[in-house]
């Protein structure tokens, strides 16, 4: 990617409100000190031939005939703006107003050679259909002279104004375009007597004899006659198909270096200063390349020498077209840099304001070109908006100086989770195709808004749940179809949890419940499926994934898995913005010490979850390994164990009761294990992610990971950050208390290792709450800072996530997240649960959104 170097310029078109003989000054005063005040540098003024001479040729010369433009261009330059003409040689648009002079045609017909047709000015189609958007190349040298004088007499009259003028601009065909004109969809304008006899002429030119073209087209009859050459241009083969598409693209490329070269000639003295340019209808796809061809020897052949590369400036249609633009706009880019020709990108028509991905569009097309000069913007009438244009083009001016790059890097990124499953939309619990069709609407809805990515759980008991290495990816491959559709991009998140038992969970989706008979069958030394699950103090034993301690067993089904989908969606790799990995209950780094299967009654301390066969065997193992001996343990602690296999886990009661997880070395020493266990957990995930997603179509797309807001018991006085401990996410020290003192630093820095750093993205969730220690002693602000703290340091990517749905109708929550945020160190964006609360009677969500989105871009 080739970032612009340079400040980039921003210029706005007049607008069809403002007519440049009958505008109101005191309207467009207003008008241009609100477009000044917003960053506009440019006004882009049209310039048509028939203003200056509606009735007659010789109006051009008389002065009197400039004085609207002068009137107008005085009043833009007042207003502290540069002014940029725009030099209409053929109609800038179809109405009446805006066409060739009335009187050109049949002036010209007059000039014409005896025997000639006056059709000979005009494009033709097939059809007999004449255009009178622009002068045929094969007749202008008719008019050309005319033409020419109008360019003096502009130089001449507009001199005066000269340093407010940096750039001129040629309108060398239709709109303004360097085009034929659009004839109904036809390729070939030359349907006339004229184009017929033009184009014999160079094909006898390229061939050296009427019998060489003749059986270079294999025609059956000699091309001479006109009725013969329509007949062989209605059924053409392959050769006289490639004949007269490079004859029309050579005539288009030297009809338009004519004008840029004469206005080279006629633009110096005052004007030397001012660049000269074109515009190429890059939105036009199948007319582009009709007209031009491939771009870089197009450009080489069109641009005359006799101007300097430096001077000239094309403008490039079609930013903000949107992602099916990118490819052609991009390539004609590459080709102007090659000819080292600085390039502004514009806007075909205004851009709706909430149309999110073609602002992008607008936006990147100038800031990833390595010789881009800016934005050339439709239009001033526009400017009157409101607050959102108004930011529109607040950000524009943001990026428009070499600072851009980094401005854009700070722009945050806003994704939406989507529903568990698509069918929760029905009461019925099944899918159909209103789902279908509502979830893509509701998509476009959200990607207009500026929403970037969808995230979607794949369940891995809906993939692989009825045999193993047996894999339906259909409901997925129909949803990421609609993504595409709606350019939209994708977080798949490979979850090997279950779905159902969290708070709000409205789908049940269990994992592969073939995996605990497998599981038992390929491992005999395994005595039960509660060895393979976490089992609580409580005794409780939880199915939502698998524990920790069986790692060994089920990683090889979580490769296979990960393989399988790296497979499918090789094509798709492109479309995804992340691939998140779940790595515990909920998709979270944590043990299931709050779930409702468990305790409930949320706040509270949280179960410890390891009591299983598996996680006791695990603890006798460390200590052995940390203490090689039984005596040296026993010194430490000052224990009488007579080996490491008597040695119990502590019961939770000893932990806990009198703050003993602080103060005593055993329970230090037992929650640290609890800790360490989960963190090594994380780490061969993730190595074990990184490893399949290493193939070159992968390694840009990040790999995420999600740890959970636990933001309770922070400052109980008897039991201070004992939820934190419980759900394994701190190691607890004897000064441990209600204040960060990097115990997230530690967490990071034990689960993501320095070389991974560059490819992982850590979500955080409870971004939209505050602080309520009333509230079962909630510090869930300051932990959401802490915790970015922690990241900044290190030097990880860091995004946010809401934990409930109930925050998203209350403003209080939204400012909560924009604080996060906005704040330094801060997060790179947001993750928002889930869509369907975007689309509920109360609009409160969906308009919050919207305002914080529009701040952030």
């Amino acid at each position: 990617m080739t970032w612009s170097s340079h400040s980039l310029q921003l210029w706005a078109h007049l607008g069809a409100s403002v007519h440049p003989l009958t505008f109101s000054q005191d309207d467009l005063r207003a008008r241009l000190e609100q477009a000044r005040l917003l960053g506009i540098e440019g006004v882009v003024v049209p310039m048509l031939w028939r203003h200056v001479a509606p009735d007659m040729p010789g109006q051009v010369t008389e002065p009197a005939a400039w004085q609207g433009v002068m009137r107008l261009c005085h009043c833009i330059a007042d207003a502290g703006l540069k002014v940029i003409p725009e030099l209409h040689l053929a109609a800038a648009g179809m109405e009446h107003d805006r066409l060739l002079p009335d009187w050109l045609w049949g002036w010209a017909g007059e000039q014409l050679p005896a025997g000639a047709s006056a059709e000979r000015l005009k494009y033709r189609d097939r059809h007999g259909i004449d255009s009178n958007l622009a002068v045929s190349w094969w007749g202008e040298e008719l008019v050309a002279p005319l033409m020419g004088q109008w360019l003096h007499t502009f130089a001449e009259q507009l001199a005066p104004l000269a340093e407010v003028i940096p750039h001129l601009q040629l309108g060398v065909g239709p709109q303004g375009q360097w085009r034929y004109p659009a004839l109904g969809g036809e390729p070939w304008p030359l349907f006339g007597r004229a184009g017929l006899d033009a184009l014999a002429q160079g094909m006898l030119a390229r061939y050296g004899s009427a019998a060489d073209w003749q059986e270079a087209w294999q025609h059956s009859q000699p091309l001479a006659s006109h009725a013969a050459l329509r007949e062989a241009l209605l059924q053409p083969g392959e050769v006289a198909r490639h004949d007269v598409a490079t004859w029309l693209r050579h005539g288009l490329a030297a009809q338009g270096g004519r004008w840029l070269s004469q206005a080279g000639t006629i633009f110096t003295g005052p004007w030397q200063q001012a660049s000269l340019g074109v515009r190429l209808a890059c939105h036009l796809d199948a007319s582009a390349s009709a007209d031009y061809g491939e771009p870089e020897p197009w450009l080489r052949a069109a641009l005359p020498a006799s101007v300097a590369r430096e001077r000239l400036r094309i403008w490039l249609t079609g930013a903000g077209e949107g992602l099916r633009q990118v490819p052609q706009l991009a390539l004609w880019q590459q080709a102007c840099e090659a000819q080292g020709v600085a390039t502004m990108v514009e806007n075909v028509a205004p851009l709706p304001v909430d149309d999110h991905p073609r602002w992008e569009h607008l936006i990147e097309s100038a800031l990833y070109s390595g010789d881009g000069h800016g934005w050339v913007w439709r239009d001033l009438d526009s400017v009157t908006g409101g607050e959102t244009v108004a930011a529109r083009l607040r950000q524009l001016v943001r990026l428009r100086n070499a600072r851009g790059q980094g401005e854009l890097l700070r722009r945050k990124e806003f994704r939406v989770m989507g529903p568990l499953h698509l069918k929760v939309g029905n009461q019925r619990q099944v899918l159909s195709e209103q789902e279908w069709a509502r979830f893509e609407e509701e998509v476009g809805v959200l990607r207009r808004l500026g929403v970037t990515a969808i995230s979607t759980d794949i369940w891995w008991g809906l993939v692989e749940g009825r045999q193993a290495g047996c894999f339906d990816w259909s409901y997925y491959d129909r949803l990421v179809d609609l993504l595409e559709r709606q350019q939209m991009r994708w977080v798949p998140i490979l979850s090997f949890h279950q779905a159902g038992g969290n708070v709000n969970d409205d789908f049940t989706q269990t994992i592969p419940l073939w995996l605990w008979g497998t599981l038992l069958s390929r491992h005999p030394e395994l005595a039960s499926v509660r060895e393979l699950q976490y089992v609580s103090e409580t005794g409780d034993a939880s199915m939502e994934y698998v524990s920790l301690w069986a790692d060994e067993f089920v990683l090889p089904h979580y490769r296979a898995f990960m393989n399988a989908f790296r497979e499918h969606y090789a094509p798709r790799a492109a479309l995804m913005a992340e691939i998140n990995i779940s790595l515990g209950p909920a998709g979270e780094l944590r043990y299931p010490s709050y779930n409702a299967h468990d305790w409930g009654n949320y706040p509270n301390r949280g179960t410890l979850q390891c009591y299983s066969e598996l996680a006791r065997a695990d603890w006798r193992a460390y200590l052995e390994q940390r203490y090689q001996g039984i005596a040296a343990l026993n010194y430490t602690f000052g224990t009488q164990f007579d080996g490491f296999a008597q040695i119990p886990l502590p019961t939770a009661d000893s932990l806990f009761d009198n703050k003993a997880y602080l103060h005593s070395a055993w329970g230090r020493e037992c929650l640290g294990w609890y800790h360490d266990a989960l963190m090594a957990h994380g780490r061969r995930v993730m190595a074990c992610a990184l490893d399949v997603f290493s193939e070159d179509a992968w390694l840009s797309v990040p790999l995420g990971i999600k740890i959970p807001g636990i933001h309770w018991e922070i400052s109980d006085p008897d039991q201070p950050r004992v939820a934190e401990i419980t759900a394994g996410l701190l190691r607890p020290h004897p000064a441990m208390g209600p204040r960060n003192q990097r115990e997230y630093v530690q967490l990071l820095d034990a689960l993501v290792p320095a070389e991974q750093r560059a490819r992982i993205v850590v979500h955080f969730t409870c971004l939209e709450m505050q602080n309520r220690p009333y509230e079962g002693y909630s510090q869930a602000a300051d932990l959401v800072g802490w915790f970015a703290e922690a990241a900044h340091e290190l030097g990880i990517r860091l995004m946010g996530e809401n934990a409930l749905a109930g925050e998203l109708y209350d403003a209080a929550g939204w400012l909560q997240m924009e604080k996060a945020l906005s704040g330094t160190p801060g997060f790179g964006g947001l993750t928002l649960l889930r869509m369907q609360h975007f689309f509920d009677e109360d609009h409160t969500p969906i308009e919050q959104l919207q305002r914080l989105i529009n701040k952030f871009h």
